[in-house]
C-alpha cells in the first residue's frame, strides 16, 4: 500500500464532496472522530457531514507521515476562510478503520506571543 498516493487521493476526493469515491477509503466499521467539535460519526454520518459541508473548499496536504499515520492539509474557500486538519489514521488492509481529524485556523500568531517562536 502506497499510504501517500491514497491519503492524496483521499484529500481530493474530500475536497471534491465525492461521497462514492471517497467511501472506497474507509472500511465499512470506519469511526471518524472530530475533536474540535466533540463528533464521532459512523461512516455514513462522515459521508454525509463532509459532502454536504457547505460552501466550497479547496485543499493541499502539506505533510504526510512515512508510515501514513497522519497528514496536515491547508484549506480555504473562496470567501479568504483557511484552516489547517491534522489527521491521524488507523489503517487495516489498506483502508482507515479509525480517523481523528483536528482543524485550526490559520493565521499570525497574535501580538503577545510575538518574538517567542522561532
Amino acid at each position: 500500500m502506497n499510504t501517500e498516493d491514497t491519503i492524496l487521493r483521499l484529500w481530493q476526493a474530500i475536497a471534491e464532496q465525492d461521497e462514492d469515491r471517497l467511501a472506497q477509503f474507509f472500511t465499512v466499521d470506519a469511526q471518524i472522530f472530530w475533536p474540535n467539535t466533540n463528533e464521532r460519526f459512523d461512516l455514513p454520518g462522515y459521508l454525509r457531514a463532509n459532502c454536504d459541508y457547505p460552501g466550497q473548499w479547496s485543499g493541499k496536504v502539506e505533510k504526510i507521515a512515512a508510515d501514513g499515520s497522519y497528514s496536515v492539509a491547508r484549506v480555504w474557500s473562496p470567501d479568504g476562510a483557511e484552516a489547517r486538519a491534522v489527521t491521524f489514521y488507523q489503517w487495516r488492509n489498506g483502508k482507515i478503520v479509525q480517523m481523528a481529524e483536528y482543524w485550526g485556523d490559520v493565521g499570525p500568531a497574535p501580538d503577545w506571543r510575538e518574538g517567542l517562536g522561532q
